[in-house]
């Protein structure tokens, strides 16, 4: 029992079982331990070696994308990171007052990450996204041309959804959150603030989640109707976008 106290030994079901049994806890309770030992053996976030220089909180973030089999990602205000283009993230970051210096190797992580969609065994992703972040400006109108180019392209792949809510009151107005689903763990909710960000993983807050998704999903547009819609704002992002370029040929001239 020292060593196990001491951390120079791993606890497993028999020794937890043998433990609850001298303590006297049955039941329910026990049946929650010993599923906790079992499950000790899985890789998880905070087993993962953190690179030199990235916050905790977005070391966490890269371990679940990893490893989640499907991710939910409800985003108010922007195009979620996984779909964000190189210009579209890099303009985002400096607008933001990221330091200059510092955007480059951010953008380069947040492109990183997107590997978790076309990966051999990529993972399931459902982005559920407020119209009006397809109207915020992030860069020029060319910018923001690409970006929804870019929306339209990853919402082709087999395992990616896109659902486009409409402007309104909708149940998901109060903020943005991503769900992460794993094939052996819990899931897990990600809240993400100005100066921080949180994990939650209690069983009441997941699921109250999980039903907020489903609500969400009930009020946003079909996919069909989605990508009708991302085609629609794409093209009148385009036009701006020529318009901004014919105006700088006129004052270059």
């Amino acid at each position: 029992m020292s060593r196990v106290e001491s951390g120079t030994r791993r606890v497993d079901e028999a020794d937890v079982s043998a433990v609850l049994a001298v303590l006297g806890v049955t039941g329910d309770e026990r049946e929650r331990l010993l599923a906790l030992a079992r499950e000790l053996d899985q890789s998880v976030w905070w087993e993962t070696a953190a690179p030199t220089g990235l916050p905790a909180q977005l070391t966490a973030l890269l371990g679940f994308e990893r490893d989640a089999c499907r991710i939910t990602e409800l985003s108010i205000t922007l195009v979620p990171g996984l779909f964000q283009t190189y210009d579209y993230a890099r303009a985002l970051m400096l607008g933001g007052g990221v330091p200059e210096p510092d955007v480059d190797a951010r953008v380069a992580i947040r492109r990183g990450r997107q590997d978790v969609l076309t990966r051999r065994n990529p993972v399931e992703f459902l982005a559920i996204i407020d119209q009006g972040a397809l109207m915020r400006q992030v860069g020029d109108c060319g910018v923001m041309a690409d970006q929804l180019q870019q929306l339209i392209k990853a919402a082709s792949l087999p395992n990616v959804e896109v659902r486009i809510l409409p402007f309104g009151v909708h149940p998901g107005i109060d903020g943005s959150f991503s769900l992460f689903e794993f094939p052996k763990a819990p899931a897990v909710v990600h809240l993400e603030h100005h100066r921080s960000s949180g994990f939650l993983d209690e069983h009441e807050d997941v699921s109250a989640y999980l039903q907020l998704r489903d609500t969400v999903l009930s009020t946003a547009l079909s996919v069909d109707q989605s990508v009708a819609l991302l085609s629609q704002s794409a093209d009148e992002w385009e036009s701006r976008a020529d318009e901004e370029r014919r105006g700088q040929q006129v004052a270059d001239e």
